[in-house]
């Protein structure tokens, strides 16, 4: 995994959205509590890679990444990349499977999200959680829908 350096969410929006960036708040609180990165963006491609740390308060009674917040990290890519490709739009369902247990020695986590499909106002993205190596932990299939 490269590792870049980390894009300013509020100034990619802006080039994105233009004025009506003032209609969301940037960032979002949870991508700040979540101490996300966006680090790098393929409008080509339509797709987002985030970095964020793996913390302790995150783990459950085994001592590794509680799913919930793979969930949350998962939606912490795709929710950003959703504003830039499409309309506003919302989650209406994420479907992950866990391959391998997160845990602290990772130190971070790369969520890398692309939008694979759209019909009409049905956005399918898909997402992977990986280690610095390119090692996969966790899939997801995620379906929004534009408002």
């Amino acid at each position: 995994m490269k590792h870049s350096k980390p894009i300013d969410v509020v100034t990619l929006f802006t080039q994105k959205l233009g004025d009506t960036v003032d209609n969301f708040k940037l960032p979002p609180p949870i991508f700040e509590i979540m101490q996300c990165e966006i680090i790098d963006y393929d409008e080509a491609e339509k797709s987002l890679t985030i970095k964020l740390p793996v913390l302790e308060q995150w783990q459950n009674p085994f001592g590794t990444m509680q799913g919930g917040m793979i969930d949350a990290a998962i939606d912490n890519a795709v929710g950003p990349l959703s504003l830039l490709v499409a309309p506003t739009n919302v989650t209406r369902t994420i479907n992950t499977k866990i391959l391998k247990p997160i845990t602290m020695e990772l130190g971070y986590i790369y969520v890398k999200a692309k939008l694979v499909e759209q019909k009409k106002r049905r956005l399918t993205f898909e997402a992977s959680v990986e280690d610095s190596e390119g090692v996969v932990y966790a899939t997801s299939t995620l379906v929004n829908f534009i408002l």
